[in-house]
């Protein structure tokens, strides 16, 4: 275990699988207090038991709906109780719908792709962001240090693909609230990015396998020559997204605000 984030409050949404899951066990290692968020409850537990039998730091877990601001608030109401304070702030939790173009798209699924995707990520900085800035913290400068917020958008917030205006429209809103968001509460010292993923293999990508047949599908997607859509001709894996938030969550990245980080392969820039 190392120390990059060691005392620190970590709170990641979507918590319970795939990057965010990965984010709550690299953020641990690192010596966090993981938060991890899902509105399946169960398995963000599951996410935070592993943690703990692994010798990590005390984390907690709550079920929530990020698209419901009731919801989020008592969300932070917990992590107040339990913690009192929060370094740093993941909004993580997505979903998809099925891709379509617009005049087929229904008002129910942009009420919901809309609620998650974007409202969600405002909602948890509106009721966390208050934990984060502390008026008190400072370094040897005289510097406060509120802590750093990392949104994941997608490399779809840049492209054009057919079929998928709903989420890439969510995911370029989410890049453009990460830069106002940085301007906003640059004087509280809180630092706000964005990254946004590639093609990331995950427990929705592995589907009905198990065992050596989902391992198998995992490395020959993660192996170069597995994905032809990038520099790298491959899949990433959750952890290699973790690494990229832990950087910018963690003080490494101090000069840092305001930016959108691809982690893709080189894809954006083919």
């Amino acid at each position: 275990m190392s120390d990059r984030l060691a005392g620190d409050v970590a709170v990641v949404t979507g918590g319970g699988a795939g990057i965010g899951e990965a984010a709550c066990l690299r953020f641990a290692e690192e010596g966090a207090h993981v938060v991890a968020v899902d509105w399946d409850g169960e398995a963000a537990r599951e996410t935070v038991e592993t943690i703990e039998r692994a010798g990590g730091p005390a984390g907690l877990a709550v079920e929530t709906d990020v698209s419901d601001e009731a919801a989020v608030e008592s969300m932070a109401e917990a992590v107040a109780e339990e913690f009192g304070h929060v370094d740093v702030l993941v909004n993580n939790a997505g979903i998809r719908v099925d891709p379509k173009p617009v005049t087929e798209a229904d008002e129910a699924s942009w009420d919901r792709i809309l609620g998650v995707n974007l409202k969600g990520y405002a909602f948890c900085a509106r009721h966390l962001i208050p934990l984060m800035a502390d008026e008190e913290r400072s370094d040897a400068s005289n510097t406060r240090d509120g802590g750093a917020i990392v949104n994941v958008a997608s490399v779809g917030a840049g492209w054009a693909r057919p079929g998928w205006s709903q989420y890439d429209a969510t995911k370029g809103a989410v890049v453009s609230m990460t830069r106002d968001m940085a301007c906003d509460h640059a004087e509280q010292g809180i630092r706000v990015n964005a990254v946004s993923p590639g093609w990331v293999i995950t427990d929705y990508h592995v589907g009905d396998r198990t065992g050596e047949e989902a391992e198998q599908f995992v490395a020959a997607k993660t192996t170069r020559g597995g994905h032809d859509g990038n520099i790298l001709q491959r899949a990433a894996r959750p952890g290699e997204l973790a690494d990229a938030l832990l950087f910018l969550a963690s003080e490494e990245s101090s000069f840092l605000t305001g930016v959108e980080v691809p982690v893709d392969g080189g894809a954006s820039v083919v």
